[in-house]
């Protein structure tokens, strides 16, 4: 089995592969709504938006962050979980078991968590997947770029090859796995977007790949500076719902997530 079939295949099963495909256009919707060319808006505050609003759709289908409960609570109103998106986001929002993802962040950088692979989020210009130069990027996403890569159908033991074989980041205490990047982009003028997975690199010579592997998640919208509608997959239409009931609909843990056994650096 491939490193990119495995990851993949574990990312599904997680359920963190449909959170990934549904926050991403509803995020990218989000980001519509706020961007205007009138007042300065530039690649930016697109890359901004988009990671703002993919965190905070991430942290809702996952029970994380601020929509992750206090000690003692068990469950959340739809009040909180529909404020602040659209109906059609909430209704087509999939719905994990308790505990399915869990915060793993990394040197600052807010990480997504199952057991043996962590997503962090990089966005990049439209069509500009192949170009990401990690050593520009965040100290955080520089070193997840330097992950040891142990290869395709490859099985490896601590005794051939010591403690620096096993997956992971070196000076991550907190999560031992490998550290993925979903890499999101969103053009508001054509309204085009594409989101990637894969494990990032920082190549050695200027002609290598910036992955080791990447997969193409998601891509839509208009080409060529067009004004139709979206083509599928389609980003949420409308504005963000604030007239909800307070009625308890889901099953949420306790303890777990953004506040603790996170890395803080």
């Amino acid at each position: 089995m491939t490193a990119e079939v495995d990851a993949l295949s574990t990312l599904r099963a997680s359920g963190l592969l449909d959170v990934l495909t549904w926050a991403a256009p509803a995020a990218f919707a989000a980001t519509d709504q706020v961007y205007d060319e009138d007042q300065g808006h530039d690649q930016g505050v697109v890359g901004y938006l988009n990671f703002k609003h993919l965190k905070d759709h991430l942290d809702r289908a996952t029970s994380n962050g601020r929509f992750e409960l206090a000690d003692g609570l068990n469950g959340a109103g739809l009040d909180v979980l529909k404020r602040g998106i659209t109906p059609e986001a909430f209704d087509s929002m999939p719905n994990l078991a308790a505990d399915a993802v869990v915060r793993r962040d990394y040197k600052q950088s807010p990480g997504w968590a199952i057991p043996g692979y962590r997503v962090l989020l990089q966005s990049y210009p439209f069509g500009k997947i192949d170009d990401i130069k990690w050593v520009q990027r965040s100290d955080a996403k520089k070193r997840v770029a330097d992950q040891l890569f142990l290869g395709d159908d490859t099985l490896f033991s601590d005794e051939e090859f010591g403690l620096e074989s096993i997956p992971g980041i070196p000076d991550d205490d907190d999560f031992a796995g490998v550290t993925l990047v979903a890499a999101h982009a969103f053009n508001p003028m054509t309204k085009q977007f594409e989101l990637y997975i894969g494990q990032s690199k920082n190549p050695g010579q200027n002609d290598d790949s910036c992955w080791h592997w990447k997969k193409k998640l998601l891509s839509g919208g208009t080409p060529m500076g067009g004004t139709g509608l979206p083509v599928p997959p389609a980003m949420p239409r409308g504005g963000a719902s604030t007239d909800v009931e307070d009625v308890p609909v889901r099953i949420k843990r306790t303890g777990a997530g953004e506040g603790s056994g996170m890395a803080n650096g």
